[in-house]
């Protein structure tokens, strides 16, 4: 039998208006879980993992998507099957979901439920210490990157506690570019390694990231590995002249710009501010792999 878990991110309206139409569609056995601050939806997927739902469906944006997968990866090493995943797109960016040409239609949801292809996704896995010193992992299933995009995210994490936290992404760039100075990162990986200063260091899972920019062209979500994108001496009017093809999700050309696929990666040197799918987490160094087919993903 279908037991359904939706984790609905209590500050999204889209969300909540997306609950009310689902509550109509779905019996009183499945539940609608609302989140009620940072973090909550992680602990609500963990729970859910071991309660016997066979669905679970973040409601909300790449954030709320990124706690559920986090929470339902610590389940990952038990002996229990962890339930599928899927997810009505309600936040600013939804840029996982372009992958899949994905949107918010109700509609929608309810046929891919009923009639929808189940897949195999990828996920990836940080290793970093945090400020006390103490080593975590945390997962994520789009983007992780650490430079610029880093830098912008943790701008965004400090506005949405004010009131103009509707204009934070766009206070966040606006706030970032103009200064941003360039980090030395060293990279290590099998096949590739550089030590430089950088704009940005990328690896993808998805293809697109920050609001629909498309990043990663040759990423694949379920090949069982990552894009690594470097963007090493490029100029912050580099980076703007060439957003053409990024929102097109074409290759850059530029001498500083490298792409190379990989299953893991030391990113080492100076301290740089890192996010996971769009959401801050804390700084480099750190140590990224993948885990091949990790979650069972209905499209």
């Amino acid at each position: 039998m279908m037991l359904v878990a939706f984790i609905i991110n209590s500050q999204s309206r889209k969300a909540k208006a997306a609950m009310h139409a689902l509550s109509k569609a779905f019996a009183e056995e499945h539940k609608f879980l609302t989140t009620t601050h940072p973090g909550h939806a992680r602990e609500l997927a963990t729970q859910c993992c071991s309660g016997g739902f066979t669905h679970i469906i973040a409601v909300g944006g790449d954030g709320t998507l990124n706690e559920v997968v986090d929470g339902m990866m610590l389940n990952s090493n038990t002996a229990l099957e962890l339930p599928i995943l899927s997810f009505i797109p309600c936040g600013t960016g939804n840029d996982f979901a372009r992958n899949f040409g994905i949107t918010d239609s109700i509609a929608a949801f309810m046929h891919r439920i009923k009639e929808g292809q189940v897949t195999y996704s990828d996920v990836g896995v940080v290793t970093f210490a945090t400020t006390e010193g103490t080593s975590i992992n945390r997962h994520f299933i789009n983007v992780m990157d650490i430079g610029l995009g880093g830098n912008i995210a943790r701008k965004i994490n400090t506005y949405r506690r004010t009131r103009w936290s509707v204009l934070a992404y766009q206070r966040g760039i606006i706030s970032t570019l103009p200064f941003y100075r360039k980090s030395v990162i060293e990279i290590s990986s099998p096949r590739f390694n550089y030590t430089g200063p950088v704009l940005s260091v990328v690896l993808a899972n998805g293809k697109w990231f920050g609001n629909g920019l498309g990043i990663a062209p040759s990423a694949n979500p379920s090949n069982g590995q990552l894009s690594l994108v470097l963007l090493g001496r490029v100029g912050i009017m580099e980076y703007i002249l060439n957003l053409t093809n990024i929102l097109r999700c074409k290759p850059i050309r530029h001498r500083e710009v490298k792409y190379v696929e990989c299953k893991e990666v030391h990113l080492g040197g100076e301290p740089t501010a890192m996010e996971l799918d769009g959401e801050f987490v804390g700084y480099s160094p750190c140590f990224v792999q993948v885990k091949a087919r990790a979650l069972r993903l209905l499209l």
